[in-house]
């Protein structure tokens, strides 16, 4: 089989990895990977690392449990690709391949014209985090998963927090209108001044001048509008690289031997910037690279903890054209029921876990979503895209409006 090469070191990069050995792969495996630091997860960044002094989240306690035939290379830059050749060059050479797994991830975007940070690394953590030590007040541009995770943590360490936003509600794209309201609660509730619908003019003087006349403080301003896929190095590789690397769904890109997977790759045309999808593509193409049975893509999942809540998703919510939202079981928890054409595609959830993944076959398989409501005491309301929960009465268990979603799942 010869050399297979994995440029990047992020979950996606060494799950591949794992996968590999974990398959009985045997031959020489390179891992290239652009930072010093030991791989590491990403999703404790905007939450737990900000918000105490926990050590870098390893991904791997030692490089030997991954496997002997395994080289790391940190600190290595991939420069460009020769699918031709099949060669790439980096920033210490030439390296050739037999197999090529592209796992660069993805770097954070920014507002243009405007100062500030952003969160992606560990050091842009730990130099968040000390500047929250030492500021009595942050604003966040982007109220997306990122940015309301970081409210949250700085909530946590006493900081005044104002989240900016030009839609109307937070999350908004990620829950959809109804459940953004219950997130733009969740947030106001705990002191968060909200600022939506408008975005930031100028920075002038330590303080930022919104579109529509406001003044926030600026001395840290965090820019938390997503993320881009890390494709540059790959600009006369002749691959297809429009937001992301376009593979199949096996992840194979438009060269013979190369795969993509986690965010920088666009499986059948779609980029899933989930820690979840990172490790289920590597399985996938992990298990392609050996010549063993592939089973398909689970439903995409994600999930989000702010304060003391931990939101859920489960399926998507992309062309949903109806939504039910309520509570669910005894403790109220928040619930979202969406579906397309009446049958069910996805369901969210804040701290009601049960609820959540106990809907995976329902979403999976399509179910008309009046039945998936009625077990749930059929006490949903429905509405169309852009509703609003409205109190409805119900049986403790079954779904009604949220009063309170607070607590463990």
């Amino acid at each position: 089989m010869g050399t297979t090469v994995v440029v990047g070191a992020g979950i996606a990069g060494v799950r591949t990895v794992q996968g590999l050995i974990r398959r009985g792969h045997s031959d020489p495996i390179v891992v290239i990977g652009a930072e010093l630091h030991a791989p590491y997860d990403r999703p404790p960044l905007s939450k737990e690392v900000l918000h105490g002094d926990v050590p870098l989240p390893a991904l791997l306690p030692t490089d030997q449990e991954v496997g002997a035939n395994v080289e790391w290379h940190p600190g290595v830059t991939a420069l460009s690709l020769d699918t031709r050749l099949q060669q790439l060059v980096t920033s210490e050479g030439l390296v050739a391949y037999d197999i090529l797994v592209i796992a660069t991830g993805a770097h954070a975007r920014r507002v243009s014209g405007l100062p500030g940070t952003v969160l992606r690394t560990w050091d842009d953590a730990l130099n968040l985090r000390g500047r929250l030590r030492q500021t009595t007040s942050i604003t966040i541009i982007g109220a997306g998963l990122i940015g309301c995770e970081v409210a949250a943590s700085a909530r946590k360490v006493g900081a005044q927090v104002h989240l900016v936003d030009t839609l109307s509600a937070p999350m908004i794209r990620v829950v959809g209108p109804s459940l953004a309201e219950v997130v733009s609660d969740l947030h106001r509730a705990q002191g968060v001044t909200l600022h939506l619908s408008t975005g930031v003019q100028e920075v002038v003087g330590g303080k930022a001048r919104l579109l529509d006349g406001a003044i926030c403080p600026a001395e840290v301003l965090l820019h938390a509008v997503g993320a881009a896929p890390n494709t540059a190095w790959l600009a006369d590789s002749g691959l297809d690289v429009v937001d992301g690397v376009r593979c199949d769904q096996l992840g194979r890109a438009q060269a013979p031997n190369v795969y993509a997977v986690g965010d920088v790759a666009a499986w059948r045309g779609t980029r899933n910037e989930h820690w979840s999808s990172a490790i289920d593509q590597a399985g996938v193409v992990a298990a392609a690279i050996t010549g063993q049975e592939i089973s398909e893509l689970p439903l995409q999942y994600w999930w989000s903890d702010q304060y003391d809540v931990k939101f859920q998703g489960v399926g998507t919510i992309n062309g949903a054209d109806e939504v039910r939202i309520g509570v669910w079981g005894p403790a109220r928890r928040t619930v979202a029921l969406y579906g397309i054409g009446g049958r069910m595609c996805g369901v969210v959830g804040l701290s009601a876990a049960k609820a959540v993944m106990g809907l995976r076959g329902e979403i999976a398989a399509g179910a008309q979503l009046d039945e998936v409501a009625a077990r749930f005491g059929g006490l949903c309301e429905a509405s169309g895209t852009a509703p609003r929960p409205a109190a409805v009465r119900g049986a403790p268990g079954h779904l009604r409006v949220a009063a309170d979603h607070r607590g463990p799942a």
